[in-house]
């Protein structure tokens, strides 16, 4: 009979062991794979899109003229230091784009009204007084939390000091990539994307909430003011929206 030899026993030992135990390794090396990217694509925050917001008007019936008129919704295209807010009426004959850019801190507010267009730039120094003037009001932070658009959001109240005004409820995000998005905005004391909340624009109090939220951008020019726009003053540029709301019949 012919005796076993003993490196050959151990190699085939070594064999079997490695038959047995690769399959583990590579499953083991897939699921750490696996958890990795998981993780990655789970806990990154977006840094640059398109956010797709409706609008509601709270105080016009939707049977009016003026809700035929108004937009029903807005786009704003963003990176971590620039936004762009942009919303037209159907056929265009009116359209509001405002331009942001944390960088250069500078703001440019662009205004379509039939064939006139008209624009107005702020430094950050002409934002701080422009902010000035919207009333006095404190932020509120709640526990409250909520789902928009596919994002967690917290809730947050708006109490004015005139007690006149009605208190606004605000929902927005930390999981968004922004270096301070509402810098030039009413709401500069969130640290947060807007996902849901209000304006007031010509004259009219405006609901938005966030619909879709597309990444990544695909057409930088977004966030570019458009050309053939007259340059005005702010104080003008609140005339001619004054100018606007009286149009309206609410």
């Amino acid at each position: 009979m012919k005796k076993s030899n003993p490196l050959q026993s151990k190699f085939s030992k070594f064999v079997l062991l490695g038959i047995w135990f690769a399959p583990l390794a590579i499953m083991l090396l897939l699921v750490t794979a696996c958890s990795q990217i998981s993780s990655n694509v789970f806990n990154s925050k977006p840094s640059e899109g398109i956010i797709k917001y409706k609008i509601s008007f709270p105080d016009v019936s939707d049977e009016s003229i003026t809700a035929t008129l108004l937009p029903d919704q807005m786009t704003y295209a963003f990176t971590p230091t620039s936004f762009a807010s942009n919303f037209e009426t159907v056929g265009g004959v009116f359209k509001n784009k405002i331009v942001a850019n944390r960088n250069t801190r500078t703001v440019n507010h662009q205004l379509k009204i039939f064939r006139k267009k008209i624009q107005t730039k702020m430094l950050e120094t002409d934002v701080i007084k422009m902010l000035a003037d919207y009333p006095k009001a404190a932020v509120i932070r709640t526990s409250q939390t909520d789902t928009i658009a596919g994002y967690h959001c917290k809730k947050a109240l708006i109490v004015f000091e005139d007690m006149d005004i009605k208190e606004i409820e605000v929902y927005y995000t930390d999981q968004i990539e922004m270096d301070s998005p509402n810098w030039c905005t009413q709401y500069h004391e969130i640290e947060g994307v807007l996902m849901a909340y209000e304006i007031v624009e010509f004259g009219i109090r405006m609901r938005l909430e966030a619909e879709e939220v597309k990444t990544p951008l695909q057409n930088p020019e977004m966030l570019q003011a458009e050309a053939e726009y007259s340059e005005i003053t702010r104080e003008m540029m609140d005339i001619e929206l004054e100018q606007l709301v009286q149009t309206f019949e609410l």
